[in-house]
């Protein structure tokens, strides 16, 4: 016998004496635990089966709604083991064969999934006072923060899970981007580069230095960090507009609209924001070198999808006789 189908077994028999005592003793049901012991044996559907038959018979009993929502859980039915999560959380786990801080972990992540943030702080404020020292608590609780346009609280809770785990770079990431939102450049530049110290090729951070040091009118020390960028799939049009914006400052046109260019070229979604700075971009570029049939072209596809995206009515009512000669 290998050493891990040992282990295995030895659970598999620990699970099922724990069962036996607890049924013995009245602390859960029969039902309740052959829905436990179903799940432990990773028979989802009878652990299902099992579950429903145990708030069926005792709709009151916490660890039945617990193990069927378990249960649910890893069958994938997310939003209807919520609603069994939602039932534990009112019956309250309190001496209750529930282990609070995974439970309190799991409602919260469904809680953020289905858009119940406001729930999902509360969940994570009490993981932080089961555990004070875990860094993640504090992250995600900032998260939902700096969501709710609190970004003092969001600071506060961010940079305390830094203290705790200084070498995890998505929280200074996060941070970075609150004070670069906040337009505190400097400390913003600060953070992002330690983030980059810690991981040289992180995409998020290259990005948000670029347009730290564009915003300062550095643009040229922002070119390095875009190009960097524009090299990742979920950051090009990003970073390729920026990069075009940077190249129009430093009024070198040609390269501007190389760069627009290959945004506008793999734009998914044409209303969305980078697409429509991507054209707005290269239809001012064309302008500037006089090209205006191709300016209206760009303009037009804006028009079509937003009408009142910045200037483009008016640019498109001066540029009406190139409107007519297409």
């Amino acid at each position: 016998m290998t050493v891990p189908l040992a282990i295995v077994l030895v659970i598999i028999v620990g699970v099922g004496f724990l069962i036996f005592y607890l049924i013995k003793n009245g602390i859960i049901s029969g039902k309740t635990a052959a829905s436990a012991s179903y799940l432990d044996n990773n028979k989802v559907l009878q652990a299902i089966k099992a579950g429903k038959a145990a708030v069926e018979n005792d709709p009151k009993n916490a660890e039945a709604h617990y193990y069927l929502a378990k249960a649910l859980l890893a069958d994938k039915r997310e939003e209807q083991a919520l609603r069994e999560f939602k039932s534990v959380s009112r019956l309250g786990i309190e001496g209750k064969n529930i282990p609070e801080t995974e439970f309190r972990q799991t409602i919260a992540r469904l809680y953020q999934k289905y858009n119940e943030s406001e729930e999902a702080l509360k969940e994570y404020l009490l993981l932080i006072k089961i555990q004070p020292e875990n860094a993640e608590f504090y992250y995600l609780a900032g998260m939902i923060f700096n969501n709710r346009n609190r970004s003092d609280l969001a600071k506060s809770h961010i940079n305390k899970a830094i203290s705790l785990n200084p070498k995890e770079p998505q929280y200074q990431i996060e941070l970075g981007i609150i004070l670069y939102n906040e337009k505190s450049l400097k400390e913003a530049d600060a953070v992002l580069d330690a983030v980059l110290k810690l991981e040289p090729n992180n995409v998020k951070a290259l990005f948000f230095r670029g347009k730290i040091q564009k915003d300062a009118k550095n643009y040229n020390g922002a070119l390095p960090f875009l190009e960097s960028a524009s090299r990742d799939q979920e950051y090009k049009v990003k970073a390729l507009v920026e990069l075009g914006s940077c190249y129009m400052s430093l009024k070198m046109i040609d390269k501007a609209i190389t760069e627009l260019e290959r945004a506008v070229k793999i734009i998914e979604e044409e209303g969305g924001a980078e697409g429509l700075y991507a054209r707005y971009f290269l239809g001012m570029c064309f302008e500037k070198k006089q090209e205006f049939p191709k300016a209206v072209e760009q303009y037009e596809r804006i028009y079509a999808k937003k009408k009142n995206f910045r200037d483009v009515g008016e640019r498109l009512v001066q540029l009406q006789e190139y409107r007519k000669s297409k």
